[in-house]
């Protein structure tokens, strides 16, 4: 059994745990990355700053840290990452050895690895360009990569995520507890229920994209790919969305030319998503 460990004693997932299912959090089963161990303070400035200052101490990975607030949440291309007490913030320390020229994929697996896993449990979720999950057209999750590299090599990454269960979310958010509710489903009823599923979606994610590259992860992430065929307007003109490619971008299709826009340059939205 993975330990779980909070210098703090603050270890609200290992009580929230024991309170749902009536033992310890144990992430010995086979969908979750072996030897894995987890951190779990209730508020931090930052899931995926733990895990820096973690290695900067000479800790190792594989190592998680989850919280259900954060105070200084960090999205995407420096943009905010809100934080609300109520939400899963959870961040996956892993050891690699990649090109940088592969820096993409890990949003490409991680997105596709945690919306998998969700729809196994009748959550039926899609992906939106280049690093959000949408539920009935709304935001449910985001996904924040970091990595540290030495040459051209990728030589340690973390994932951030950040799911909305019961914390406030905007007009454009939705919230996954309520939609349970209303939805009279059962297979997710905590938010311990919820870190062990993105944990096993990640695990899937990267597991796959060990053994088999980007190619047959990015055929799926397409499948679940919410705005495939949408009208979008850019500065060339008006177009139709096509596809991502593998470094993430995304392909737009303008009379008889295709465009290819860089992850962070334009924003697809949320209206008529899903």
């Amino acid at each position: 059994m993975a330990e779980i460990s909070d210098p703090g004693n603050r270890d609200w997932l290992h009580q929230a745990w024991r309170e749902d299912h009536g033992q310890p959090l144990s992430l010995a089963s086979p969908d979750i990355i072996s030897g894995l161990k987890v951190i779990a303070p209730a508020c931090t400035d930052s899931t995926n700053q733990i895990l820096w200052d973690l290695r900067h101490q000479g800790y190792h990975p594989p190592l998680a840290a989850i919280a259900r607030e954060q105070t200084a949440g960090r999205g995407q291309w420096g943009r905010s990452w809100q934080s609300s007490a109520g939400g899963l913030y959870l961040s996956l320390w892993l050891e690699t050895n990649l090109p940088t020229e592969n820096s993409s994929h890990f949003v490409l697996w991680s997105a596709w690895g945690i919306a998998h896993a969700l729809v196994q449990h009748s959550i039926p979720v899609q992906l939106k360009w280049p690093n959000d999950l949408l539920l009935k057209g709304k935001k449910l999750a985001g996904i924040k990569t970091e990595s540290k590299i030495n040459g051209d090599i990728i030589t340690a990454a973390i994932i951030g995520v950040g799911i909305n269960w019961t914390n406030p979310v905007p007009a454009t958010g939705i919230a996954l507890e309520s939609f349970c509710k209303a939805e009279s489903i059962r297979s997710i009823n905590s938010l311990t229920d919820l870190a062990e599923i993105t944990l096993a979606g990640l695990t899937l994610g990267w597991h796959r994209y060990q053994r088999e590259g980007i190619a047959g992860i990015l055929v799926d992430y397409l499948q679940l790919f919410a705005h495939r065929g949408r009208e979008i307007t850019l500065p060339q003109g008006v177009g139709i969305i096509e596809s991502v490619t593998a470094q993430g971008e995304l392909v737009v299709l303008i009379g008889q030319r295709r465009e290819i826009i860089l992850p962070g340059t334009f924003s697809v939205g949320y209206d008529h998503a899903g």
